[in-house]
């Protein structure tokens, strides 16, 4: 059956496992993919059919209707299919997809870079690092603990509206040992009125399901968190990842996960005119995010 679908259709193994399923399970379902994906026309009845079926077979799709912009989904795929054993076809398609990979490949990207940018500030002293939209604030969290579990000069504030999220955050923190060096604030970070300004804010994801003019908006918001010569460390993710796995972007659409893919040279556009010199930029191994990597500019 998998060679009969690939012959029809140009996806990659992964994709064609799924449909296998849905081939043998509910052969309407596979149908409404393929049609759609293909641009094809689907009745409003078969669209709902789909959207419930997705919903009540997936606990990603079930997460992303209910709130498209929820850590639960980034938590699960931080995990991997190494962790999680999930019933769902739907699930394991997302944990094993190429687009699914590299959220969990971002995470190491970030885990691996963030560490250097924070030397660089130690020289100068004492680091405060803010973790805006955070979810549990997992990246942070795991750098602390393989980094700084025993120094009392690098801490992180993570700001994010869901109190649960915060709440496991705090958890896995202090299962880390690293609860000393974390506080915890909930409310949306636009809102945000901090103590003491930051050296460094990390802003992953946030601005993924953006348009171009709301990210410049968004970043001149957040400017006045920044001592001067902070660094800002803001993700989006890149058209590689529609070029190369629109299979999962498609399903990602359908499932209420929509983003606004930006490639390098749009990520600096809104850096730039947000008022960031833009310095560089790093990717995930798969090249399906980018994060960018500048310092905002004050004209006293």
């Amino acid at each position: 059956m998998e060679n009969e679908i690939e012959k029809k259709i140009e996806f990659d193994k992964t994709a064609i496992r799924l449909l296998s399923v849905f081939e043998k399970e509910n052969k309407k379902i596979k149908d409404f993919l393929i049609n759609s994906y293909k641009g094809l026309p689907v009745s409003p009845e078969i669209t709902e059919k789909f959207y419930n079926y997705f919903i009540s077979h997936s606990v990603f799709s079930a997460a992303t209707v209910a709130n498209p912009s929820t850590s639960i989904i980034t938590e699960l795929l931080y995990d991997g299919i190494e962790k999680l054993n999930l019933p769902s076809p739907i699930d394991r398609y997302f944990l094993c997809s190429k687009a699914g990979r590299s959220i969990k490949a971002r995470l190491q990207a970030i885990e691996e870079e963030l560490p250097k940018i924070i030397e660089e500030y130690r020289k100068k002293g004492k680091v405060l690092i803010g973790n805006l939209g955070s979810g549990p604030g997992r990246d942070t969290i795991n750098v602390l603990a393989s980094h700084y579990r025993n120094v009392l000069d690098v801490k992180t504030i993570q700001v994010d509206k869901d109190k649960l999220a915060l709440e496991r955050g705090k958890r896995l923190a202090t299962i880390e040992g690293v609860n000393h060096l974390i506080d915890f604030v909930e409310g949306n970070f636009l809102k945000y009125k901090p103590t003491k300004k930051f050296d460094i804010i990390l802003f992953i994801g946030i601005l993924c399901p953006l348009k171009f003019e709301i990210c410049i908006a968004i970043l001149k918001r957040i400017k006045r968190f920044f001592k001067k010569n902070g660094c800002l460390i803001a993700s989006n993710v890149s058209k590689k990842m529609l070029k190369e796995d629109p299979f999962t972007c498609h399903l990602m659409s359908l499932g209420n996960w929509k983003m606004v893919f930006k490639d390098e040279n749009e990520l600096k556009q809104i850096f730039e005119k947000a008022g960031y010199e833009w310095k560089r930029c790093f990717t995930d191994s798969y090249g399906f995010n980018t994060m960018g990597v500048g310092t905002p500019r004050f004209y006293f």
